[in-house]
């Protein structure tokens, strides 16, 4: 059998307890638990998002060797830079000589869209052309998108990590049977972005650490409060295992029914907290 404990957790008003359903309730699992869809979209955008910066190294390496013995042409070039996210300027160009065109693009820290670029080419392969601020910036191009490439590595390995613990939490709490369940307060840090409201907390499973956490929007989202500088959320356990789900709004995550909503709203309400 699985265990947790938890810590920090605070007491909560008698009338919110009272008015919690003391029934056997069923724990279900709910949309912003997150799921294998959301997995598989994530680490779909992630893995598309690495592949394109990975993109970028083969356009640094040719810079690099044309810098390695480049002169100056009489080239025409064609083409703009743009701003993108405040610190990086993005540039395509189109640079012919004798005959010979070469599309290129290229991005580097940076705020100005007005770059004054000078066109240059291999000294030993005129063929081969590039502009000076591509090969000035080269190895600064090198480092970001290196750094790029490890935090976006680091990003999908996290969230593998984390649907691995949910998926541990989830089987547990399917494996659970109608019982009465102790409502709680557990510490929480919440985030408020883009009409979602996402908590995330931890516990002590098994002797190990876990991090989990919930997203909800105006009538799924988690109640939250903030006391003694702290913000907290409302969860729900089982009095044995001790494993805390972050109760909605809607109560959804017991099945409650209407009037029983109805009765912990008021509740809420009058304690403040909605």
């Amino acid at each position: 059998m699985s265990t947790a404990t938890m810590q920090d957790n605070i007491q909560l008003p008698e009338k919110l307890i009272k008015a919690f359903p003391t029934r056997d309730l069923q724990l279900t699992p709910l949309k912003g638990d997150g799921g294998i869809i959301r997995l598989i979209f994530l680490v779909l955008v992630l893995i598309g998002l690495t592949v394109f910066v990975a993109f970028q190294l083969p356009g640094i390496a040719y810079d690099y060797k044309i810098g390695q013995n480049a002169v100056p042409v009489n080239a025409n070039i064609n083409g703009s830079c743009r701003a993108s996210l405040m610190v990086i300027t993005h540039c395509n160009v189109k640079v012919t000589y004798r005959g010979h065109t070469v599309s290129h693009s290229f991005g580097f820290l940076g705020t100005s869209r007005n770059v004054a670029v000078q066109p240059i080419a291999d000294a030993n392969d005129l063929s081969r052309l590039t502009v000076d601020v591509a090969v000035e910036n080269v190895m600064l191009r090198f480092v970001t998108t290196i750094i790029i490439i490890a935090l976006l590595i680091f990003s999908l390995v996290f969230i593998i990590y984390r649907y691995i613990a949910n998926n541990k939490i989830r089987k547990v709490l399917l494996s659970s049977g109608k019982m009465p369940l102790k409502l709680i307060a557990v510490p929480a840090k919440v985030v408020n972005s883009n009409r979602l409201l996402m908590v995330s907390y931890k516990f002590n499973l098994d002797g190990k650490k876990i991090s989990t956490g919930y997203s909800g929007n105006k009538k799924t989202s988690p109640i939250v409060f903030e006391e003694n500088g702290k913000k907290y959320a409302l969860a729900v356990c089982e009095p044995q295992k001790n494993i805390p789900y972050i109760l909605d709004l809607s109560l959804k995550r017991i099945q409650a029914t209407p009037e029983e909503v109805q009765h912990f709203h008021l509740a809420l309400q009058e304690e403040g907290l909605i």
